[in-house]
């Protein structure tokens, strides 16, 4: 049996990881369908605000990389000249692009899929998400009023990855559009529950993500000005906005003495594990995720976590995963930290493990991979 051939465009790809989700949402479904489908990836030769091209692979021709082939385009080679000609010669069943905006990895694709008359899917990203729409408001508003008016998605089925995601796509492109529901898909691991070395009154909590308004980077530290217990926060992630940065400083600089807040950096995926491991929280009140590969991974790790409720994961703390919690209450996110940070070791172990076994549930369920044959039109 001939098998389905999926091509997908998307800015950045591994060995990249500073773009964080989109890479990780991609190489998942990698893991999960490479030996269901032949999977061709285009994407770019530079990592998320880097101009200098991997060392470890070939630009401009393919590269096998986990079972999928990639091709890396340099800057110079961008165009709509060699993507048409790329698509041309994978001849696809199908194009699949990871944003809403993106020039040369979402609106050229897609263009070429309409004259090339070769079915699309445009993966959103949470990009329609109130918290996402509010960051560079005016742009966006533009451009989704010019693209609606030249009807310029209408051929294209949609891929939502939450009802809320769903929702929203139908609220800006309207009633009609094809909206196909699939869950973003875990990390194709699992990994034993370790027990967490913890003293009482102390906790140490780890941030990894963007620096920036979505990611909600500045309320955790806010946030922390009000915690009574021994709390270290350590926050990894690529800073893309100074302005923002520059004011986290301001206040990451009026911490009272029981508070220690160090910017790490950013943190390559392949380190994520051993790095999780020595902390106790996962600490992201994030505006909005469409899924949050971060808190899967984490709690994999047997971190817990204390989210905001604008995740798919929720009411944690009536199984005693974690929190998640409104961003409208911003002393309940103290209150949480000063709760967990007060518990005994053998109090705090019965969270992590909830944790661990949370996210092995999620990792395992089989109905994940179903939703994606039919996304990708696997089955008659």
């Amino acid at each position: 049996m001939v098998k389905k051939k999926i091509l997908i465009f998307v800015d950045w790809y591994k060995p990249g990881y500073k773009a964080g989700g989109p890479i990780r949402s991609v190489s998942n479904i990698v893991a999960h369908l490479k030996n269901q489908i032949e999977i061709f990836i285009i994407t770019r030769d530079t990592d998320y605000l880097e101009s200098s091209p991997y060392s470890s692979i070939k630009s401009d021709t393919w590269n096998n990389v986990d079972g999928a082939s990639v091709f890396y385009l340099t800057k110079k080679n961008t165009s709509y000249k060699t993507i048409k000609r790329l698509v041309k010669s994978v001849t696809p069943n199908l194009i699949y692009v990871n944003s809403l905006y993106s020039p040369y990895y979402t609106l050229i694709p897609l263009l070429i899929a309409k004259k090339l008359k070769i079915n699309s899917v445009i993966a959103v990203r949470g990009m329609l998400s109130t918290g996402s729409l509010d960051v560079k408001n005016k742009k966006k508003k533009l451009f989704l009023s010019i693209a609606k008016s030249l009807r310029f998605f209408n051929k294209c089925d949609f891929h939502a990855t939450t009802q809320e995601e769903k929702e929203d796509i139908i609220s800006t492109f309207g009633n009609k559009s094809n909206v196909l529901l699939a869950q973003n898909l875990p990390v194709k691991k699992t990994l034993p529950f370790k027990a967490k070395d913890k003293l009482e009154n102390k906790l140490k909590l780890i941030s990894v993500g963007r620096v920036a308004p979505e990611k909600n980077t500045l309320f955790a530290i806010d946030v922390l000005k009000e915690v009574k217990q021994n709390v270290s926060f350590d926050i990894y992630g690529p800073i893309y906005n100074q302005e923002y940065w520059n004011k986290c400083q301001r206040s990451i600089n009026q911490m009272p003495g029981n508070i220690v807040i160090n910017y790490k950096g950013v943190l390559p995926h392949e380190e994520l594990d051993q790095h999780l491991e020595k902390y106790h929280v996962l600490f992201l009140p994030s505006t909005g995720e469409n899924f949050g590969h971060i808190i899967i991974e984490a709690m994999m790790c047997s971190c817990v976590p204390i989210i905001s409720d604008k995740t798919p994961w929720k009411n944690l703390e009536n199984i005693k995963v974690g929190y998640d919690l409104p961003l409208t209450d911003h002393m309940l996110f103290a209150t949480k930290v000063d709760k967990l940070a007060k518990f005994s070791k053998e109090e705090f172990n019965i969270f992590s493990a909830n944790a661990n076994n949370y996210a092995t549930q999620v990792i395992e369920n089989k109905k994940l991979v179903e939703e994606y044959h039919k996304l990708f039109q696997l089955k008659n």
